[in-house]
């Protein structure tokens, strides 16, 4: 199921990771636990997390969303979470990227990314991303489960 998307993030050295704009738990949820999960088992990849941030779930991040400039979508993955439909996408310029990739659980709207794993069947986005590290045979760090678990419990 996530086998292409895998070998994106293994074949790009620079991944930087979009959701849908005004975050709730399952997108940052999401957001902070692949980027957890890809620094774990990649640590030599860059990865970024974009898009605007709300106070609210300012505890999953840590941090504030990575300010960075439009020359690192070159020969970049931007990997699109948590979103539906482009207009919901938090910082349009994933389009910048070399590749895209997205991964969904929300009813299919339309196309958005060169590769695409969209299953309705999961409850949020971080058990998407949970069973995409499972499945893939992945680690995941402390901190990125209790972010893909925060985001599960609040979606």
């Amino acid at each position: 199921m996530f086998e292409n998307i895998l070998n994106l993030i293994k074949e790009y050295d620079t991944i930087i990771i979009h959701r849908h704009t005004k975050p709730d738990g399952d997108a940052l949820g999401s957001q902070v636990g692949l980027k957890c999960i890809i620094e774990e088992n990649f640590p030599q990849k860059k990865v970024y997390m974009v898009g605007d941030m709300t106070e609210r779930y300012f505890f999953i991040a840590g941090r504030p969303m990575d300010d960075i400039d439009d020359s690192i979508y070159e020969n970049a993955l931007a990997i699109v979470l948590d979103t539906s439909a482009t207009h919901l996408i938090s910082d349009e310029r994933y389009k910048k990227a070399s590749a895209t990739a997205r991964i969904d659980h929300h009813l299919f709207v339309e196309k958005i990314c060169d590769e695409e794993v969209v299953d309705t069947s999961f409850e949020s986005c971080c058990g998407l991303i949970t069973y995409f590290c499972k499945e893939q045979g992945l680690s995941l760090s402390s901190a990125g489960a209790t972010a893909l678990y925060t985001g599960m419990v609040t979606d």
